[in-house]
């Protein structure tokens, strides 16, 4: 019965000049409707013994067919969907140039202290790995922001500077950790900051932001300088670099690829795309090495490491990696390695990945259980080459990268996250790697034994992605719950 009624109503539908194969387009959802408003009429009014005519629903689906009436319902919903995509698009937008301007103008603080420059964050060290020595970790100090960081402080002079989550980069006194200043970006603050020329430079925002910008401000006013725009998104982390002297400032922007540009005028210089790339560069001699990974969403999109030329951009070589790149590549000796992993599918395979840096030949391969997302820490003492990393799981381990083999690894913990995003930094002064784990303390580790230290954990140890940062006798960290301590190491 239900099928020559269907049959009935696609006959009429026709012979009215309406095409039955929009049904399945757009009438769907509104059958559905219907049925459900019909079966909940019958049963009230069923409670009452009341007899519902059966023409009812056909009439009303009829008038739902009318021309008018599907060409009002596509308008309205394509309306509607118009709306969402534009209130979607202007949250995912950095913060307005004239807002920034507003807030500077209004909250900059000018200050007459000496700012040393801080490029972008050591992660190599060369000369002799020192005996640990290590006696104890004291809590010196702990405040508490609203928001929390996702990279590590900068330490310049007597400042210490945070980008957080509420869209301000701090600057505080390092030693009592009083807040000194603030710089409003509006979106999350990213990344670590840098310090060039008595200026601060940072990046913003997640893998949703698009049209993200690198921001300077002047540290003798407070105030905002310029900015870059990118189209992509400035999360990785940007870095300022100098090759027969020329400055550049090299931003990474995702599926808009690397930037190179002049960090005074905040002018391009030149643009590469060669893949998604979160990751920061690292420069040597003239050389810029990058690695791309594949996004959330593209399975189809491949991954590279890329080597060009400092000041044009040109490609030097390019080769597929096996995994995704998110963190910089280790420049050694004679190869450029490479932490890979999938971070956006469930995946039980690393990779510390080495190609001949030269030539950009694959070399050698040391697997992992587990996608590696930690930025690694070089070091090279005498004739021995080491790197040290974590892996997604909270793994941590440390390779001699001249013999090719694993020295130690240790578990951190992260049973419960699974997503451990944090680094090593080291102490070369007292001869200590330290660890900020994903949900179980810090670690304080040597080098090449991987010995543990300490492993200091408070009653309550909030979500951390940030390393340490490291200065002679003291540590600072700040969680992503917004718990900045400081430590004397003594």
């Amino acid at each position: 019965m239900d099928v020559l009624l269907w049959l009935k109503t696609n006959h009429e539908l026709a012979t009215r000049g309406i095409d039955p194969s929009i049904i399945p387009m757009v009438l769907i959802p509104l059958t559905a409707v219907t049925v459900g408003m019909t079966s909940l009429a019958g049963i009230v009014a069923g409670w009452f013994g009341v007899k519902l005519h059966t023409e009812g629903p056909k009439q009303f689906l009829e008038v739902l067919l009318k021309k008018r009436v599907l060409a009002s319902m596509i308008v309205v919903n394509l309306l509607g969907l118009g709306a969402y995509k534009s209130y979607v698009y202007v949250k995912t937008m950095p913060s307005f140039v004239f807002t920034i301007n507003r807030h500077s103008e209004s909250e900059a603080v000018a200050s007459k202290d000496f700012y040393p420059e801080s490029l972008y964050r050591k992660h190599e060290y060369t000369g002799a790995i020192v005996p640990a020595a290590f006696n104890s970790l004291i809590l010196e100090k702990e405040i508490k922001l609203s928001k929390g960081a996702f990279r590590s402080g900068v330490l310049s002079g007597q400042s210490l500077f945070y980008g957080v989550d509420d869209g301000y980069i701090y600057e505080f006194d390092k030693n009592t950790l009083a807040q000194k200043r603030k710089f409003f970006v509006g979106t999350q603050v990213t990344t670590r900051p840098v310090i060039f020329k008595n200026r601060l430079y940072s990046g913003e925002g997640n893998h949703d932001t698009h049209h993200a910008r690198i921001y300077s401000f002047d540290l003798a006013t407070g105030k905002y300088l310029n900015s870059f725009q990118t189209k992509g998104h400035t999360e990785g982390q940007p870095l300022i670099s100098n090759w027969r002297g020329q400055d550049l400032l090299f931003v990474t922007a995702g599926v808009d690829g690397l930037y190179a540009v002049d960090p005074i005028t905040m002018k391009e210089i030149w643009h590469a795309k060669d893949g998604h790339l979160d990751a920061t560069v690292t420069v040597e001699k003239g050389v810029v090495y990058m690695g791309s990974g594949v996004e959330k969403g593209t399975v189809r999109d491949r991954s590279y490491a890329v080597a060009y030329d400092f000041g044009t951009g040109n490609k030097i070589w390019k080769k597929e990696l096996p995994l995704s790149n998110w963190m910089h590549p280790v420049v050694a000796e004679t190869n450029v390695c490479f932490v890979l992993g999938e971070i956006y599918f469930p995946s039980n395979v690393g990779l510390l990945h080495c190609l001949d840096k030269i030539t950009g030949e694959a070399q050698f391969s040391m697997p992992f259980d587990a996608p590696v997302a930690s930025k690694p820490f070089y070091i090279k003492s005498g004739e021995q080459e080491y790197v040290f990393l974590g892996d997604f799981k909270g793994t941590i381990c440390g390779v001699n990268l001249t013999r090719k083999e694993k020295m130690w690894c240790h578990k951190t913990g992260n049973e419960k996250t699974n997503y451990a995003l944090s680094s090593f930094d080291y102490d070369a002064e007292k001869g200590i790697l330290w660890y900020p784990s994903m949900d179980n303390g810090l670690f304080a580790v040597e080098p090449l034994s991987g010995k543990i230290l300490t492993h200091w954990k408070p009653e309550k140890w909030n979500e951390n992605y940030a390393a340490v940062s490291v200065e002679p006798g003291f540590l600072y960290h700040m969680d992503i719950e917004g718990v900045l301590r400081k430590f004397s190491v003594k």
